[in-house]
């Protein structure tokens, strides 16, 4: 997403010619690890309404899915207020759609091109980047944009990494393949209960599994649901106010709230905040979301205020709490799940994973669980244990060889919270000298540590829209041509 994202928004944007080369190993642009779904059940978990790639445009995504019909194909996409949740898949093919029909018919003579290989390496070489790839293609350009988003999930401790080969183990849950494979019987634990597990859940539950689904994490909470206000039948004969765009959200200055403690920010003193104006609001007649969502939108303007300590203290201490408000559930698929624990075919449990091994058969393994508060655990045996711990961004930074190669040179420097690399407020890369390099910009999760929240479609969207006045005032010094 991030990728086709900056690539559309540039060729609209640009005033001059601009030829850009997207290399991505995936066949089909767009896509991306979440947007490569192919379950029916795995869906957008925000509204249509929300997930254009062009923030200027926001019914782009909206008129996608009436020119494309969607929702006579998929029914049950539809809520009765008017609010869609879209399949994933649905989502990948409007964005590789739109990055089709950019790179055909851009304006000012501009160009899109795929490149199917994986960046592998990149040098400074005057005014110029050299980016080298698998295949052994380099490519020269005026400047280098990191979109690499996030990498494939993988087995955490205390997994052993050697059971990620082990049949009873499932360490990337997005392998639908395997997914539908799973015996109808097997007794199955899901390790994490984010909207991965729920994912997962309602794949296997769709499938009459009977054999019984565990779903544990550290404090078993589920993502809570969707704001009333989104899935509310309209009141006949009243048109509601139109609601502001994404881009007027994201866009708009810190909320009253917050600027009262933006003097001495604190994560207890914003908490105590937060928690005050979804009262406000709850009181006002209006859901908790509202209070909750005027901080999401503007966290990439709060976080920053945040002393690095403080920062580290919040992913201590409150992400998992940020994190079940903010991802929020599709309504089906928690109609999915409720029935199946009122029918007792899934239960959420809080505990700790403490230890996993194989039994001596090999076929089942037996899993080390303790509840909270207790030090002993005791175990249980599983004939399929699915890694759901969610997404891991400072891995998929020190995974990537081409992050890496630019990290050995000095260009990328990590941000104060190891979640990924520094970048300046245009997102250009904060070298290890402590100086912005305007040829090298980053979007998406590898920013993460340094806004807090450029994770879902919308935030990371605007986030492009933000920099590219700046990026393209860089480009208008470069040759004629440029390539990108």
């Amino acid at each position: 997403f991030s990728g086709a994202s900056a690539a559309v928004q540039l060729v609209r944007r640009a005033s001059m010619p601009l030829a850009i080369t997207i290399v991505e190993p995936r066949p089909e642009l767009g896509r991306g690890l979440a947007y490569s779904a192919t379950d029916p059940d795995h869906r957008l978990n925000a509204t249509h309404r929300s997930h254009s790639m062009l923030p200027e445009l926001p019914l782009h995504f909206v008129q996608w899915c009436d020119a494309q019909r969607l929702f006579e194909q998929d029914t049950q996409a539809l809520w009765p207020s008017g609010a869609a949740f879209a399949r994933r898949a649905d989502y990948g093919r409007y964005l590789a759609d739109t990055v089709r029909a950019d790179a055909q018919g851009a304006a000012h003579g501009s160009t899109i091109t795929h490149l199917q290989a994986r960046a592998v390496d990149a040098q400074r070489n005057g005014d110029l980047v050299l980016t080298r790839t698998d295949r052994g293609v380099t490519l020269a350009s005026q400047m280098l944009l990191l979109a690499t988003g996030n990498a494939p999930p993988r087995l955490q401790p205390p997994f052993d990494p050697a059971l990620a080969d082990h049949p009873a183990v499932l360490a990337n849950p997005l392998d639908t393949a395997r997914l539908h494979a799973v015996d109808p019987a097997a007794r199955v634990l899901l390790v994490g209960s984010g909207l991965t597990a729920l994912d997962v859940a309602s794949t296997l539950l769709r499938q009459g599994q009977h054999g019984g689904i565990t779903v544990v994490s550290r404090r078993g909470l589920r993502p809570r649901p969707q704001a009333p206000e989104v899935l509310a039948d309209p009141v006949s004969g009243v048109t509601p106010p139109p609601a502001p765009s994404p881009l007027e959200r994201l866009m708009a200055e810190l909320p009253d709230f917050l600027g009262k403690v933006a003097d001495a920010p604190t994560v207890l003193g914003w908490s105590r905040a937060l928690r005050r104006r979804m009262s406000e609001a709850q009181a006002q007649g209006q859901s908790w979301q509202v209070g909750f969502d005027e901080l999401r939108d503007a966290v990439w303007r709060a976080w920053p205020m945040l002393p690095p300590a403080q920062q580290r203290r919040f992913l201590r201490r409150l992400r998992t709490w940020y994190d079940v408000h903010r991802f929020r559930s599709p309504p089906m698929n928690d109609r999915i799940v409720d029935q199946a624990i009122a029918e007792g075919r899934i239960a959420y449990r809080a505990a700790r994973v403490r230890g996993v091994q194989a039994d001596v058969h090999g076929q089942v393994l037996l899993v080390a669980l303790s509840s909270p508060g207790q030090d002993q655990s005791h175990c249980e045996r599983y004939d399929l244990v699915v890694n759901c711990s969610g997404l891991d961004p400072s891995f998929g930074v020190r995974a990537h060889p081409l992050l890496r190669r630019l990290e050995g040179q000095g260009w990328l420097r990590p941000d104060a919270c190891g979640l990924g690399f520094a970048v300046d407020a245009h997102c250009s890369a904060i070298a290890a000298d402590g100086r912005a390099q305007p040829w090298l910009r980053l979007f998406g999760p590898p920013t993460a540590g340094t806004f807090g929240d450029p994770l879902g479609a919308a935030f990371i969207a605007v986030q492009i829209h933000r920099a590219l006045p700046d990026l393209l005032s860089e480009l208008m010094q470069a040759p004629a041509q440029v390539e990108v």
